[in-house]
């Protein structure tokens, strides 16, 4: 037998072991899908309440394709989520009824009171604030002498989001080269002006931004912070000292004004009682 025929003779060998591995292929039977335990709800769950492991338990198995179709939560990652629905016992935890914290308030952070301010383009930065800046508030307004004045209303505030009348102004993609390491940005014609400010404060700082914007009818002037603020001491709400009579003695004088400025702020309303929320059962 020469060398021709062997390799002709194994040339048919690998043919027919390639056939045999492809019909045990076909006939052999499918691999099962992969399957989860979605979570459900073990007790009810109360809107805007922080999910703990004793609120849920395990459901029963779905497969894995269903399961990201439907947006449903395993009992690992719906821990520490927030709902956004009430959830009845039984119910299934999905994308629909759940979601992390900053998805539902902009911030994990539940010390934070998130409010919303409009400002024109000339008086944001030209419209170029955006999430993550950190900002001064001032407002300009007139007295009753029509007089114009400005007053910084709160320094240092943490913008969370921004848009345009409500709706998104960031329409670019920012990605860093990975030659250079310069940061590229594409279509960044299509972004928007901001002229609406969302921001996350401490309660008493919202109050003021209402009470400047709101009650006050100031309009606001936002610029980006620097490392120090300006020393106005102004009030959101205009303070005026009383007047004083002619050759009243200093002393007494000094306690005129310091009555009058502390009859003349409005004050701020008692704050609401509140229901379950923030991971309480």
């Amino acid at each position: 037998m020469n060398a021709r025929t062997l390799v002709l003779i194994g040339a048919i060998v690998l043919v027919g072991l390639g056939l045999l591995m492809t019909l045990g292929d076909l006939l052999s039977p499918p691999a099962p899908a992969a399957t989860i335990q979605p979570a459900i709800a073990r007790t009810q769950i109360q809107p805007y309440t922080i999910i703990t492991q004793d609120m849920v338990a395990a459901g029963e198995t779905v497969t894995q394709r269903d399961a990201s179709s439907r947006g449903l939560w395993q009992v690992r990652d719906v821990v520490g989520k927030m709902s956004t629905n009430l959830i009845a016992p039984g119910e299934i935890l999905a994308a629909t009824n759940a979601l992390p914290i900053d998805k539902v308030r902009f911030t994990s952070d539940p010390n934070m009171e998130i409010v919303s301010f409009a400002a024109s383009v000339d008086r944001m930065v030209a419209g170029k604030i955006r999430p993550g800046s950190l900002v001064n508030v001032y407002g300009t307004g007139r007295d009753e002498e029509s007089n114009n004045f400005t007053v910084l209303v709160e320094p240092r505030v943490w913008v969370v989001d921004v848009s345009s009348g409500g709706s998104p102004v960031i329409q670019s993609t920012a990605v860093p080269d990975p030659k250079t390491g310069e940061l590229v940005v594409t279509n960044a014609d299509k972004d928007r002006a901001a002229t609406l400010l969302t921001v996350a404060v401490p309660p008493d700082k919202a109050f003021r931004l209402i009470d400047a914007f709101g009650a006050q009818g100031l309009l606001a002037y936002v610029t980006l912070a620097a490392n120090q603020t300006a020393e106005t001491g102004g009030f959101a709400t205009p303070v005026r000292e009383a007047p004083t009579a002619e050759g009243l003695p200093p002393d007494l004088a000094l306690t005129a004004t310091a009555l009058a400025k502390l009859l003349e702020p409005t004050q701020p309303p008692k704050e609401p009682a509140t229901g379950d929320g923030w991971g309480q059962p």
